[in-house]
């Protein structure tokens, strides 16, 4: 009766239950683990079991080869990152800044720089500048250096270094280390961590991009402090022209308002006609009183304008017709006056 097993199998009642793990039907065997999963075409329990305490569950993966960038020549091994990915991986992971905005400054052949901004989420007048001290050879160094120096100023404790490829891991480096003999009090000190940054050649890549040794030199300002500059330096400009256009003003030639007449008459006595401006003014002591009041008025009127007495006196007598003064009134002696400058 050995084939009665057999037998017995063939002519068990099928599993109806498209359930992978509860049968309600009562024809599927007992499952035999939890990692088994019951498979309806087979009519057999399937997987490989359950799992042990302890298996991380990892595949092994080969290691891929290292990238270099067609710009900066930069090599980047697996795990390695530019500057620029940390900084936007920090930027978005700890929502504290949007992610970062490049922008080049200067795009010449040989001479290129970079600024990144970090703009606050909720106050745009807290964006962070971040602007190197140089220009470098080549637009991917230029872009890499800002963002290395605006992690410089938000993760100065983090060892970035661990993930930089060369030349920005030395360059991180050495920002660092200025930035602590910075802080420390000693001038002696921080002479001495000078003299030996810059008689030390910083290594570069296996490329174009060299390290630098002047990224603690870089700026670093707000929104707000840049609005305040621009403001100062609009009211610098303002003081400036205000202060051109009031010595512009006071040294201009002075306007005199005339009428027709009186300017006609002036020109004629500029001018010299009839003898009026020969230089008699020895002879104003020896002019005797004016002959009626009127004529004393225009005397002193014309001396008033800046003639002497004798011009004066000779302007007044040299009309072919002068005005009967003898009679006329106080009141009217501005009317002698206009009547007078008219004939002259």
């Amino acid at each position: 009766k050995k084939g009665g097993g057999k037998a017995s199998a063939a002519s068990a009642p099928k599993c109806t239950c498209d359930h992978p793990y509860n049968c309600q039907c009562g024809n599927r065997p007992p499952r035999p683990s939890k990692g088994h999963k019951w498979d309806p075409e087979t009519q057999e329990w399937g997987g490989k079991g359950h799992k042990q305490k302890g298996a991380s569950g990892q595949t092994a993966t080969a290691d891929k080869e290292a990238q270099t960038t067609e710009v900066g020549k930069t090599t980047i091994q697996t795990w390695q990152k530019l500057p620029s990915h940390i900084l936007r991986d920090f930027a978005t992971s700890k929502k504290k800044f949007l992610k970062p905005k490049f922008k080049a400054l200067e795009d010449k052949p040989g001479k290129y720089k970079y600024r990144v901004i970090l703009p606050d989420p909720k106050d745009s007048k807290k964006d962070l500048f971040f602007v190197p001290p140089s220009t470098v050879a080549n637009e991917e160094q230029a872009k890499e250096e800002a963002a290395l120096l605006a992690l410089l100023h938000v993760t100065p404790e983090l060892p970035h270094e661990r993930k930089l490829p060369e030349p920005y891991k030395t360059t991180w480096l050495t920002a660092v280390a200025q930035r602590k003999s910075s802080d420390k009090k000693s001038k002696t000190q921080s002479n001495n961590d000078s003299a030996d940054t810059a008689t030390k050649k910083p290594p570069s890549g296996s490329g174009g991009a060299q390290a630098s040794s002047n990224l603690m030199q870089g700026r670093v300002i707000s929104q707000a402090q840049q609005q305040k500059k621009a403001l100062d330096q609009r009211k610098s400009r303002n003081e400036r022209i205000r202060r051109h256009e009031a010595i512009k003003m006071a040294n201009r030639s002075p306007r005199v308002a005339m009428s027709a007449r009186v300017r006609r008459a002036l020109e004629r006595i500029l001018r010299g006609e009839q003898s009026l401006l020969e230089d008699d003014d020895d002879d104003a002591a020896t002019l005797g009183e004016a002959e009626t009041d009127a004529q004393g008025y225009v005397e002193d009127q014309l001396i008033k304008q800046g003639f002497t007495p004798m011009q004066a006196r000779k302007s007044f007598q040299s009309t072919q017709q002068p005005p009967k003064t003898a009679a006329v009134a106080e009141d009217q002696w501005d009317a002698v006056y206009e009547e007078w400058m008219g004939e002259a």
